[in-house]
């Protein structure tokens, strides 16, 4: 039962995290030009990968605090530091990374972003033991972030010239 916990507390996290993530690419999505078409592009598929990140993230917790709930009475939510919000507190040093910059800025510092939303992902994956489903859904999401980094320093390389 400590470790449904864990991966409950785990799960939040990630899902702020990409909460976070959608608003950020949605906000700079819309403060881009019409001439700048392919950044919004990419930036809506990330907006879009962070939504579907954020349903399966919430369909995981649901189930596991109904596994929770027949274990125990509903007691009141405890927030404790030494796990929940670790993970949370990774990214919090560059969610502000989504603020007004050029392009060539916005790049690096989304690329940085992606990255540091990657290691988010290694330290959630080290914090507890998962079912083969919950595993297999993280590997899947730290895998699209890493593709998201090399996709964004394309970007970068491709705005230069």
């Amino acid at each position: 039962m400590d470790n449904l916990k864990k991966i409950l507390e785990v799960l939040n996290d990630l899902i702020r995290i990409n909460k976070d993530r959608e608003a950020g690419y949605s906000k700079v999505s819309r403060e881009l030009t019409p001439a700048e078409h392919n950044l919004r592009s990419a930036f809506e598929r990330k907006v879009h990968e962070s939504r579907n990140n954020i349903s399966q993230l919430e369909h995981i917790a649901d189930e596991i605090q109904h596994q929770l709930d027949d274990f125990e009475p509903a007691e009141e939510n405890h927030y404790h530091e030494s796990l929940a919000g670790r993970i949370y507190n990774i990214w919090s040093e560059v969610k502000d990374f989504f603020t007004g910059k050029d392009n060539n800025s916005l790049l690096k510092a989304c690329a940085a972003g992606e990255a540091k939303a990657e290691t988010c992902y290694e330290k959630a994956l080290d914090a507890a033991e998962y079912p083969d489903e919950v595993l297999r859904t993280l590997h899947e999401h730290k895998s699209s972030f890493d593709q998201s980094k090399i996709e964004m320093t394309n970007l970068l390389e491709g705005n230069k010239s």
